[in-house]
Parts: C-alpha cells; sequence; structure tokens
C-alpha cells in the first residue's frame, strides 16, 4: 500500500469510528464505545502531530508510523503517541495526564475486567470523560487545519476535495467493503 493510500485509509477511518460511535452509544454498547473513543483519541493525536509536525518543518511530510501498521514492521504505541504529543506541544499536561487515565481504564475494561473492581456501571462516567476529550481533540485539529490554510503550509488545501457521495463510500467500505452507497 503507497503512503497516500495508507493515509487515505487512515482519513476515512475517521468517519468509520464515527458511525460506529453514533451506534454503540444509540445501542448502550458502553464496552465498543470506550474502545472507540479510545482509538479516535489515539487517532485524533496522530493527526495532530502531522499537521504540528508540517507547520514547525514547513512542508507536507507525513510520517507513514503514525498513519500505518504493517504486520511484523516498526510502529508507535498509542502511548508513544501521547509522549509525542505532549513533548512537541500538540497536547498540554493536564489533557496528557487525562488521556492517560482514560487509556489506563480503556485497558483495564479490555485486558482486566476479570482482574481489577472495574464495574460495567462505571463506563458512563469514564465515557463522559472520554466525549469531553474527544471534542477537544477535535477542536484541537481544526485549529491546526485552520492555521495550515492561513499559513499556507502542510497538506491542509482549500481545495475541491471528493464528494460526498464517494467520501460516504469510502467510509462505509472502512466498516465493510461489501456495504454499497445506494
Amino acid at each position: 500500500m503507497s503512503s497516500s493510500e495508507k493515509f487515505a485509509n487512515f482519513v476515512h477511518a475517521f468517519g468509520a469510528a464515527r458511525l460506529l460511535l453514533r451506534r454503540a452509544n444509540q445501542k448502550g454498547f458502553l464496552i465498543e464505545g470506550l474502545a472507540l473513543y479510545s482509538s479516535l483519541t489515539d487517532a485524533f493525536l496522530r493527526i495532530a502531530l502531522i499537521l504540528k509536525r508540517q507547520l514547525v518543518k514547513q512542508n507536507d511530510d507525513i510520517d507513514d508510523l503514525l498513519t500505518s501498521q504493517e504486520p511484523g514492521g516498526q510502529f508507535y504505541t498509542e502511548r508513544q503517541i501521547q509522549r509525542f504529543a505532549n513533548s512537541e506541544h500538540v497536547i498540554e499536561d493536564d489533557l496528557f495526564k487525562e488521556i492517560g487515565e482514560l487509556y489506563d481504564h480503556r485497558n483495564s475494561v479490555i485486558h482486566k475486567f476479570f482482574l481489577t473492581n472495574l464495574e460495567y456501571a462505571h463506563l458512563p462516567e469514564i465515557l463522559e470523560r472520554y466525549e469531553k476529550v474527544y471534542n477537544t481533540l477535535f477542536a484541537l485539529v481544526y485549529a491546526l487545519e485552520k492555521e495550515q490554510i492561513e499559513r499556507g503550509v502542510g497538506m491542509t488545501r482549500l481545495e475541491k476535495s471528493a464528494g460526498r457521495e464517494a467520501i460516504a463510500t469510502e467510509v462505509l467500505k472502512k466498516i465493510d467493503s461489501a456495504l454499497k452507497k445506494k
């Protein structure tokens, strides 16, 4: 897969994750919602790092390790991404701490549900905290994109993008490649 294909897959996953999160919220699938919020947090930090690095370096380079993970290949863990975002001043210390705590909760639910005193009933409070982080990171990425447009630096362009229908089709393919937009 080429770098541009890896990046396109990464971007389309945002739309797919948001659709799946909406479904999880509507149906009350709390663990699925937790996993999706965690994935979206990681993805927002990765895209924010790309945007920030492009602003700093005044280029449109994209580190493939931020947007893909090859089987058996090198990759950045979620914790590494969190540390990069903090050390590169993408996020402040308080947000870094909150994301770390939420990630610990995610790990407890996913990996240690049987081993901790965590209860399913605790998840709504955790999900509310994740929603706040989600909104903060969404605004952060938006601000970085706006700065790129204003400065004419980086990958963000005011060019006409693919039509909504084409984008929706690609998002749905990320959920299930057999799905077709009608």
